[in-house]
């Protein structure tokens, strides 16, 4: 049976559409015990459609029923008893279907009962419904007079079962047989049929599969691309165009090349956010085409191109005005207007953010060593927030930094200042910070970020983060990776967190902080949980020293004898949790062993700190396992002596060497 379904919407929401997955329906369609294949769903700017082939009925399932206990069906003479002929006549099986199972309580009496089977056409109304509930939007609309609510108004419903309807009512529509193409190229009712619907509606200019429409545009592209100029393949651009269109219809324009003066990061801005065009490179400059991908085609396409090219004029003419005033301003004098720009109610103005990171970056420079260039960095971070208030990123939010970065050069404040201002909002698609100016206030804006967020409650819930919290932290992380910074995290938030305190809006907020980028950390690993772990939680003050522990305990871990990773393990093990004592008696050891097990912890202590130095932390792991010496010791040594002094004191020798372990990683984390 060939199922096909359809709603016809209003215009849905491009970025909206991409909640939508395949793997939705045919969970829900599990979930229901029917036998499917070739799921496929469809999506369009106006529809929502879903097309497979499955059995008419629902697969026959078994279900285990558990029965009475086995002392109770069989009597004395091993006759059935009144216990099992009920459970019989409930479930209608008979007695040579019956089998015994073991339980905690005994062997009990189980039966496997066949469900009855149900027709999937009766099933596939409310299969629909739930599969367009299990779709998240963010928002949806009410409209007419019913109760009934989704992203946009529904239009038309369809639901066929083999080309026949199948009786079904949302949002206020029934079901029918017929569809409507495409909203200015084709007319009236399209009657659909269901192994056929693709083709009919692409008869009506609906091009219904999302994948096909972005295939066209990819291949236009790359047509269009030439020795000259080379299109740029922006997928988050090419998503949302792809569901902008049914029809898509790729066109090529032209803008004047005295625009081109204007930064180039403007131009893609407007040509992307605000018109959704394709640009291009020559090398690495931004060429004067454009591709308009259009939902209509006319018999002359120029009127479509032209009409482009002069809302795009008018877009670019404004945007070389708002640069040519903005030029005229100082950054250095928008500095102090940041006083009448809110941060966040709790957290002061953007200016008090302005000092703090001026502050923050100069710790930042000092840590990294950067001598006379931390004041770069400070200059950078002072002028940092002042095109906030310029107009041009009042117009064009995504490219704050980057006029600071422009305005700072035109107005001589230098290559490494201008660079820095630009570097600060990086890391952006896998581009980095490359300066090391520019990544002390890269960290410094998001160290700020993440502690102020902690101290006005502003933390993530489920997938909603307004501030962006989640992304700081994960920056933090990957800059530091990237450029491979040993950075004292716990001193920076603490110093970010004394900044809050001068300006009255601190509290204590170090562990959270601390806590929220650690999570963010190991995260990133999706395996080797157990190895993440154990380094983490020992210390964490050092994000690169943390990932290096890591790679060479998973290299060790890996390589090493089962049995010396034991023995370490026995260790951790033995030694109680909260135990402190390192301070060892060498006068009351008992057996030879002892002064063995001391005096190679002792050696230990000095053979291992040029490794610790140097962050060879495998060789470190190596050397600190002589499984003879260690085993040695627990064989001829019972740790738990009665006599309470010798006791501690062998723990406290233990706890010396388990303390040298505890430089890479805790043990009781793993599983030897």
């Amino acid at each position: 049976m060939k199922v096909l379904f359809e709603i016809l919407t209003e215009e849905l929401p491009a970025k909206e559409l991409l909640n939508i997955q395949n793997s939705q329906l045919r969970a829900i369609l599990d979930k229901h015990n029917i036998d499917y294949e070739d799921v496929n769903v469809y999506y369009t700017p106006r529809r929502i459609a879903a097309l497979f082939d499955c059995h008419e009925f629902t697969k026959q399932i078994k279900q285990k029923i558990l029965g009475p206990p086995k002392s109770t069906c069989f009597d004395d003479k091993n006759k059935v008893t009144k216990a099992l002929l009920s459970f019989l006549e409930k479930n209608n099986t008979h007695l040579d279907e019956i089998f015994f199972e073991d339980t905690k309580k005994g062997p009990y009496v189980c039966v496997f009962k066949k469900q009855a089977l149900s027709p999937v056409k009766e099933l596939l109304c409310s299969i629909f419904s739930e599969f367009l509930g299990s779709i998240s939007f963010s928002k949806q609309m009410r409209w007419g007079n019913g109760d009934y609510a989704y992203l946009r108004p529904v239009h038309n419903l369809v639901l066929l079962a083999d080309s026949k309807v199948v009786e079904c009512s949302m949002f206020g529509k029934k079901s029918v047989s017929y569809t409507f193409g495409h909203r200015f190229l084709s007319n009236g009712k399209v009657e659909l049929l269901s192994k056929d619907y693709k083709e009919t509606l692409k008869r009506h200019f609906v091009i219904v599969d999302q994948n096909q429409r972005q295939s066209l545009i990819k291949e236009a592209l790359k047509n269009l691309s030439n020795e000259g100029k080379q299109y740029i393949l922006d997928e988050d651009l090419l998503n949302e165009v792809t569901n902008l269109v049914e029809y898509p219809h790729c066109l090529e324009g032209t803008f004047e090349e005295e625009f081109l003066s204007l930064p180039q990061e403007v131009l893609i801005s407007s040509m992307k956010a605000n018109q959704k065009y394709f640009y291009s490179f020559d090398n690495s400059k931004l060429t004067n085409k454009f591709c308009v991908v259009s939902n209509i085609f006319t018999d002359d396409d120029s009127v479509i191109v032209k009409g482009n090219e002069r809302v795009l004029r008018a877009r670019f003419r404004d945007a070389a005005f708002f640069y040519e005033e903005d030029l005229k301003v100082k950054l250095e004098s928008l500095v102090d207007k940041l006083k009448n720009m809110l941060f966040h109610k709790k957290l002061g103005s953007m200016y008090d953010r302005t000092m703090r990171l001026a502050e923050l970056t100069q710790k930042i420079a000092n840590d990294l060593d950067l001598g006379a260039r931390g004041e770069v960095a400070r200059r950078a971070a002072y002028l940092s927030k002042a095109d906030l208030l310029t107009h041009m990123v009042y117009e064009f939010p995504e490219v704050q930094g980057v006029m600071g970065y422009y305005i700072a050069k035109e107005q001589s404040e230098g290559e490494s200042v201008s660079k820095c201002i630009y570097e600060q909002y990086l890391p952006k698609d896998e581009v980095y910070p490359k300066s090391l100016e520019g990544i002390a206030l890269s960290l410094a804006d998001k160290f700020d970020l993440i502690v102020g967020g902690m101290i006005a409650d502003l933390k993530p819930t489920g997938n909603k983060d307004p501030y962006g919290l989640r992304r700081a932290a994960l920056s933090i992380i990957k800059i530091i990776l990237n450029s491979k910074l040993s950075l004292n995290i716990e001193d920076t938030v603490k110093f970010a967190l004394s900044l809050y305190e001068k300006q009255s809006l601190s509290k204590n907020t170090l562990d959270d902080a601390l806590e929220f980028i650690k999570v963010r950390f190991i995260n990133m690993f999706e395996e080797h949980t157990e190895i993440v772990k154990s380094v983490v939680e020992v210390d964490f003050s050092d994000i690169y020293g943390a990932f290096l522990k890591i790679e060479a305990l998973k290299t060790f871990y890996s390589q090493a004898d089962v049995q010396d990773l034991f023995s370490i393990k026995r260790v951790f093990n033995i030694v109680p949790e909260g135990f402190d004592k390192t301070d060892v008696d060498d006068t009351i050891f008992v057996f030879d062993e002892e002064a063995k097990f001391y005096n190679y912890v002792k050696a230990l202590k000095q053979d291992l700190k040029r490794f610790l130095q140097n962050k060879d932390y495998l060789s470190y792991l190596k050397n600190i396992v002589d499984r003879h010496t260690v085993s040695s010791f627990f064989d001829k040594v019972l740790i738990m002596d009665k006599d309470e002094k010798i006791k501690n004191n062998r723990l406290s020798l233990l706890n010396n060497y388990r303390q040298l372990v505890l430089k890479v990683a805790d043990f009781k984390y793993l599983s030897i």
